[in-house]
């Protein structure tokens, strides 16, 4: 696939016309977070889910220190490609023009927690998508103590740098999540676009997502 025909396939340059120097959702803004339905086909999240499970099993997944029982991915081509397929998307709920960040992906297991928190200035506008889970619940909190209740595919946009979220350690068996990240184009957080690291896409996808 060339650069050109990457870059098209995104819809990146037009996608961004209709949100530039759009006041972003009251909603959005007033609660710190919006629940949106389905914003992943069950199968595709289910594959995205699948697909994570492997990468633990082969070793392929890692650990970090924020939530050091669970296995985790990040800025892989599969999870990266959803960031950027899913900008258009996330741009229409914010109701403002983003810049992608980066993306994550988790695997918790029975017993595990994430403990109520903000996120750094690259989570400017976030995502986390259920992808699906083995019994238990794929509730997401926030600020000041409302419980989102997700299915597969389902998920919650929300402002990482400014609204606490946590999740109450989990009761299931396996449950996998998807964060997508982005920055308001132009915006305060507007220097940490692609995390600091545009090399992972060609140019023809990050020209001209930084203009104000």
């Amino acid at each position: 696939m060339t650069e050109g025909s990457l870059a098209s396939l995104v819809g990146r340059p037009l996608a961004a016309q209709s949100v530039y120097n759009r006041p972003m959702n009251p909603e959005l803004q007033k609660k710190g977070y919006v629940f949106a339905e389905r914003l992943l086909e069950p199968t595709l999240a289910s594959v995205i889910y699948k697909t994570i499970l492997l990468q633990h099993w082969r070793g392929e997944a890692f650990r970090d220190n924020h939530m050091p029982t669970a296995t985790s991915v990040s800025n892989t081509a599969m999870t990266d490609a959803l960031l950027l397929e899913m900008q258009p998307t996330i741009e229409a709920i914010a109701g403002c023009a983003l810049v992608p960040t980066y993306s994550y992906a988790r695997v918790y297991f029975h017993g595990d927690t994430m403990i109520r928190h903000k996120d750094r200035g690259s989570c400017e506008v976030s995502v986390s998508i259920n992808l699906a889970r083995e019994g238990g619940k794929g509730s997401l909190w926030f600020q000041p103590g409302v419980e989102v209740h997700m299915g597969a595919g389902d998920g919650a946009v929300y402002l990482g740098c400014t609204t606490d979220h946590w999740r109450d350690p989990f009761t299931g068996h396996t449950l996998g999540q998807i964060f997508l990240h982005y920055v308001v184009a132009g915006g305060e957080q507007a220097a940490h676009y692609f995390d600091g690291h545009p090399q992972r896409f060609p140019p023809s996808v990050s020209a001209g997502l930084t203009r104000p």
